[in-house]
């Protein structure tokens, strides 16, 4: 269900978000306010009916804030359109000028989070060693899934109650994060740069602590994430890092 989307990959322009600090990588990501939305707009014109970008990017806005809302109380399997039609204050001609039936939300939520995944990989890829690819994809994905937290939680949560096809897709994603960090352990391991290990075991537990970081912001952040300054969050993700970081490197060298 993401073909129509994924026609437009090779077009991706390689992008290199600034990770010396939370605050610079806020300014350097591509996924993340008013962008991201128009992004999906391009992306998914097959199902966004109205063709007025400005009009489309400030609906579909609209619509996944107050998705992401309602499926943090009630769900999403749970929500009609009209739920969301109130809960975005929204008609139901502009709903249907941006999506179709709620399952287009998903679909959407599911691409912008895939996108975030290949920028991770891709400016990993950048680095010199199979160490430093680790350290890379670890600090982007923390950065990226604090930013999209709603949107990572959703994905994670919510594609339960989707169509076989789409709760495929979603595991899938999950799946070729594993397999990406268990490449860069083979290949460490291949040039002497890691002790021998379990690289399918270890790459699946990186996975399960970034998954950990968002999806259980309770245990995470003391503080309401909406009152934490980005301060506040570089220390908390700087902290968590770290902590992740130093118990690779016992494992793996």
């Amino acid at each position: 269900m993401l073909s129509a989307a994924r026609k437009n990959d090779r077009d991706l322009e390689p992008i290199s978000p600034d990770l010396s600090s939370f605050s610079s990588f806020i300014d350097t990501f591509p996924l993340q306010g008013r962008a991201i939305y128009r992004r999906l707009f391009e992306r998914h014109a097959d199902v966004v009916q109205t063709q007025k970008e400005k009009f489309a990017v400030a609906n579909l806005e609209k619509i996944l804030t107050a998705t992401f809302e309602i499926s943090s109380t009630s769900g999403f399997d749970k929500m009609s359109l009209r739920d969301l039609s109130k809960k975005a204050d929204m008609s139901m001609g502009a709903i249907y000028s941006c999506i179709t039936k709620k399952e287009d939300i998903a679909l959407m939520v599911a691409d912008a989070v895939r996108l975030s995944g290949e920028f991770t990989r891709e400016h990993a890829m950048q680095a010199e060693s199979s160490w430093l690819q680790i350290e890379q994809s670890i600090r982007f994905h923390l950065y990226a899934s604090t930013v999209l937290q709603p949107w990572y939680f959703f994905l994670y949560f919510e594609t339960r109650s989707l169509p076989d096809l789409m709760q495929q897709e979603s595991k899938q994603m999950e799946l070729e994060a594993i397999d990406n960090f268990q490449s860069t352990i083979k290949n460490g391991i291949d040039c002497n740069e890691f002790t021998q290990t379990d690289s399918l075991m270890v790459a699946n537990m990186i996975v399960v602590m970034l998954e950990d970081w968002y999806l259980k912001p309770w245990k995470n952040h003391s503080a309401s994430r909406r009152r934490q300054t980005v301060e506040q969050k570089e220390a908390r993700i700087e902290s968590y890092y770290q902590a992740l970081i130093t118990m690779l490197r016992k494992i793996l060298t």
